[in-house]
């Protein structure tokens, strides 16, 4: 919407152009399509009282474009639209109105049309009319697909050879319990020396990366996950990695132990991209019986989160030995509030390279760790407990 209030008018294959550069990055797209016939000669005042009276009955970041064939488009991230029955039925008597003004025109049976992009390419084209060679003829010829193309440059053996696997233990007095691993894909690693070829700069080009890097991390551990059941598995995933069919036939994959025994961690930065979606797909996994954490957080971070207002099962938060001293006693004060309030094994001091780490750690309440030290206390029993070679590294 532009800032004068008006809709902004966008030819019909333009918005077709707009979706394709999202298309790329895997983000699955929700297309609602409101026909309004050119006969019914709408004026600017009538779209105003469209845009007043209806339009914001659609769920909130939803983007509008008025379309040069009469239509308007409604563009919406990651999820549906919902239920539109009172949004048609207001469109519906507004044209109504219309009509009774100018006399003329009738109201078709069908104004709202939903489309998923880009699975529904072929729907969407002719819903707004547009042929296949129109679209050719207005972006020139085809782009490369960069996704098509790393999921073919990024290997069963290159995704092997850049997995590590890292212990998270409780350590309680002088027991300590292995309560899970997390098995993710060094992306830098893999970046090195099995992408030189891929000059990767961009937010977008690193986030197509991610997506791919999920799928090819999720083939991968229903390999190897029956080697590892019954013990809990953590995977670094991105937000939009959840909702996508991938995702979704993975869950399906294994037996009824998968789910319960599988954990996801989304990074603070990507939930924070759009912590709405983040929240649907903590209720999406938590319903499957996943467990769902939040990961990467930085102890100043702690300040802006709250442990009783976020829906998660655990937080990792990342150990920085400034911690120590009395001039950051405001944010020790704060990990050992969010120790409380998750409970036991619910709060992960991530990334303890020394015993220090530990010790602190366990002062502020925190019981379990993950890092470099903890792997070194496990010793030998670390490589052992996994038979994969990928789990060795």
């Amino acid at each position: 919407m532009t800032e004068t209030g008006k809709l902004k008018e966008v030819p019909a294959i333009r918005l077709l152009e707009m979706l394709k550069k999202n298309d790329q990055s895997g983000k699955t797209l929700f297309v609602g399509l409101l026909d309004l016939p050119a006969s019914l000669r709408l004026s600017d005042d009538d779209y105003a009282v469209l845009m007043r009276e209806a339009f914001r009955q659609l769920p909130e970041r939803t983007q509008q474009y008025k379309l040069d064939n009469g239509m308007v488009a409604f563009v919406r991230l990651g999820r549906g639209f919902g239920s539109v029955d009172m949004f048609v039925d207001t469109i519906s008597e507004l044209l109504e109105t219309v009509i009774s003004r100018h006399g003329l025109g009738t109201v078709p049976e069908t104004i709202w049309n939903e489309y998923r992009w880009p699975d529904d390419d072929a729907g969407l084209r002719a819903g707004l009319r547009i042929n296949e060679k129109e679209v050719v003829s207005s972006t020139g010829k085809k782009k490369i697909s960069l996704a098509s193309l790393l999921q073919a440059a990024i290997s069963a053996d290159a995704v092997y050879d850049s997995c590590r696997r890292q212990a998270i233990l409780e350590i309680r007095d002088t027991q300590r319990e292995i309560i899970g691993h997390e098995l993710y894909c060094s992306l830098d690693f893999l970046r090195h020396n099995h992408l030189a070829n891929f000059v990767l700069e961009g937010s977008g080009e690193l986030e197509i990366l991610s997506r791919v890097l999920d799928e090819k991390v999720m083939a991968f551990t229903q390999k190897i996950s029956p080697l590892l059941l019954p013990d809990v598995l953590h995977l670094n995933m991105q937000v939009q990695t959840i909702f996508s069919d991938a995702f979704t036939s993975f869950l399906d994959s294994g037996d009824s132990r998968f789910a319960r025994n599988l954990a996801i961690e989304v990074s603070l930065e990507n939930a924070i991209a759009d912590w709405w979606e983040f929240e649907d797909a903590c209720k999406l996994l938590q319903s499957a019986g996943v467990r769902v954490g939040l990961d990467r957080i930085t102890l100043p971070a702690l300040e802006f989160l709250s442990p009783r207002k976020i829906k998660v099962d655990f937080v990792k938060v990342i150990w920085d030995q400034n911690i120590i001293g009395s001039k950051r006693s405001t944010v020790a004060e704060r990990l050992r509030e969010f120790a409380t309030a998750l409970g036991n094994r619910n709060l992960i001091l991530t990334r303890c390279d020394s015993r220090t780490a530990v010790r602190m750690g366990r002062s502020l309440g925190v019981d379990a760790f993950q890092g470099s030290y903890v792997d070194a206390l496990l010793g030998k029993h670390l490589a052992d407990h996994c038979d994969s070679a990928a789990c060795r590294r």
